[in-house]
């Protein structure tokens, strides 16, 4: 089998606009991080391969802060990780932790809501 890079997207959305929407719960998950001395590269790695943080604690703040976001907007909130140095390219347009919604094109009514604070951007991944 031969190895190459495929392409990936992910509808991102900056942390300001989580801030602004679900500033509590926002707050919650980083005091969480620091509690437990880990940072958002690691628990997004995490989250991306295995579906959930190893640690209980932060696993609890960051679907909080999932479910507070889709209750306040509609849109289903996910937290990613992608190297550009490990498995990426140059080009990419994502390079280490990112926010991004599912599900929002076509565009549901809540995607159509906030269509302006959503920026699609893409990337590669060798394997």
């Amino acid at each position: 089998m031969s190895m190459g890079f495929g392409a990936n997207y992910a509808d991102v959305v900056e942390v300001t606009f989580i801030q602004e929407t679900c500033k509590k719960e926002y707050i919650t998950l980083i005091e969480t991080l620091n509690d437990t001395r880990t940072d958002m590269g690691t628990v997004a790695e995490e989250i991306q391969l295995d579906g959930k943080a190893s640690e209980s604690s932060i696993q609890k703040a960051y679907l909080a802060l999932t479910k507070a976001f889709k209750k306040k907007t509609g849109l289903i909130l996910s937290v990613g990780y992608h190297s550009i140095e490990d498995n990426g390219d140059r080009y990419d347009e994502i390079d280490g932790v990112y926010w991004s919604v599912e599900e929002v094109w076509q565009l549901t009514p809540a995607g159509k809501k906030y269509q302006t604070r959503i920026t699609r951007q893409f990337y590669v991944t060798f394997g």
